[in-house]
């Protein structure tokens, strides 16, 4: 088997990245092939495109059958052209065969990956309505060889390519239509005088699901950028019936020799705009209001965190009595979430610029029962004064260092809850944990990127 070669196959599974799966056979050997597009029950004609030792990637030059369970995807930028946007890859399927797959793909990391019993993994908790979801979208800047500028959305596995975008089903029904008036006015930028020319870098547009209010920011590398009144005309005009609050220009500073500078500026509104996220736990509501400026991270999907939020405090079974640890906090949002039901919560986070957030949000709720530490996880644990009851986790796709879950281990609080993005890292992580004296009681996975691959989970450890 070699590239350019077209094999017949029969689609069997999805993969975690999302590519259809198909087995192989060659001289008695079983080649495992990763078909774009394709979904079980489909059988195809497919022409290799790369190949390894045991497995091969191709993609669909013919369909033989048709599966039963392909649907027609909403969005025209998804296909099978070579040019299709990387930004969904489950279309394809309907909603309640995605949210299958996904509860699937945690199963079988739990049990192959991390020996564990998969039966403790729960239904795939949806979104009630799996499109329009996103809160936040960077768009990209790219010029050909031809001088010509393009904007839009990378291409699948081309780091250089952009979509051109008209439509998007993962943000907002108004992003098509402002994407193509915002193409249209940097076409129109004059870039003659080249010793001032800016590198445009991407276009970042933020929404408060909650309360509508919309935040855009323009960043460019070194030059000077001459057409920033034109620019804040030209959006208030493309968003005039949207309830735009804020556009800055972030100038990155990228020169070899120098250090890397970022600078913002406001160049209209308000420096900040608000979301809010609304807590049920168990029948108890609260409401809290973030502040959420450029850099600012907040959950993507605004509603779905609010469950993902309420079903990993229920995992914690706080009473009101109990010293919480959020460790990898972010910007708090979890901790803050959790403070009106526990003793004392301490967050511990890396970035600085996070825990900033954090306090700030903190005061901004009128919660006194949160403290916050910037700092190394590994490092900072020991330094907490009071015993935790409860240790929350939310690391990083790459997961838990074995030496936080040795800690974690010797400081046997009674729960651990573990929310996860990634399934391989967290099955890894849940079967140390039980080497120290912990239960996997229960894997909740919730959908929080409808049709996409992605799955976050909130796992459930106990005490022995």
């Amino acid at each position: 088997m070699k590239k350019g070669d077209i094999i017949e196959v029969s689609i069997d599974s999805i993969a975690f990245g999302g590519q259809g799966v198909a087995k192989y056979v060659i001289d008695d050997r079983n080649f495992t092939i990763f078909v774009d597009d394709a979904v079980p029950g489909d059988v195809v004609r497919a022409r290799i495109g790369g190949r390894k030792r045991k497995y091969a990637y191709a993609h669909i030059e013919e369909f033989l059958e048709k599966s039963t369970k392909r649907v027609d995807p909403k969005c025209k930028h998804f296909g099978m052209s070579g040019d299709n946007c990387g930004g969904c890859s489950l279309q394809r399927l309907s909603y309640e065969d995605q949210l299958q797959l996904k509860e699937q793909h945690v199963r079988d990391a739990i049990e192959r990956l991390g020996g564990l019993d998969g039966s403790v993994v729960q239904p795939a908790v949806g979104c009630d309505d799996p499109w329009f979801y996103r809160n936040k979208m960077e768009l990209s800047f790219d010029v050909d060889r031809n001088g010509v500028l393009h904007f839009g959305l990378h291409v699948r596995r081309r780091r250089y390519d952009l979509v051109k975008l008209e439509e998007c089903f993962l943000f907002a029904p108004y992003l098509g239509k402002f994407v193509q008036d915002m193409r249209t006015f940097f076409e129109r930028i004059d870039y003659r005088e080249e010793s001032l020319e800016p590198t445009l870098k991407s276009l970042v547009i933020r929404e408060g699901k909650n309360t509508g209010e919309i935040l855009v920011n323009l960043i460019v590398e070194n030059g000077e950028a001459t057409f920033l009144d034109g620019f804040v005309e030209a959006v208030q005009e493309s968003l005039a019936r949207e309830n735009v609050q804020s556009v800055y220009y972030t100038h990155v500073l990228n020169k070899k020799g120098q250090r890397k500078q970022l600078t913002e500026t406001l160049l209209w509104g308000k420096g900040t705009i608000v979301d809010k996220l609304l807590i049920d736990v168990g029948g108890k509501k609260h409401e809290l209001a973030f502040e959420i400026s450029p850099q600012a991270f907040f959950q993507p999907n605004t509603l779905q965190a609010q469950k993902l939020f309420g079903l990993a405090i229920e995992a914690a079974g706080l009473s009101g009595k109990e010293v919480v640890y959020d460790l990898y906090c972010g910007a708090g949002t979890i901790a803050l979430a959790c403070a009106p039901f526990a003793k004392k919560v301490y967050g511990i986070e890396l970035n600085e610029s996070a825990l900033l957030n954090a306090r700030a949000n903190a005061e901004r709720n009128s919660i006194e029962n949160a403290e916050f530490a910037v700092g190394d996880v590994a490092k900072e644990l020991p330094n907490l004064e009071e015993a935790a009851d409860v240790v929350i986790v939310d690391p990083p796709r790459s997961g838990l260092h074995e030496s936080v879950i040795e800690h974690i281990g010797v400081m046997q609080p009674r729960r651990v809850v573990y929310v996860s993005c990634n399934p391989t890292t967290l099955a890894r992580d849940l079967a140390l944990f039980t080497k120290t004296g912990y239960t996997l009681e229960r894997v909740q996975p919730v959908d929080m990127f409808p049709q996409t691959y992605h799955i976050e989970n909130v796992a459930t450890l106990v005490r022995s």
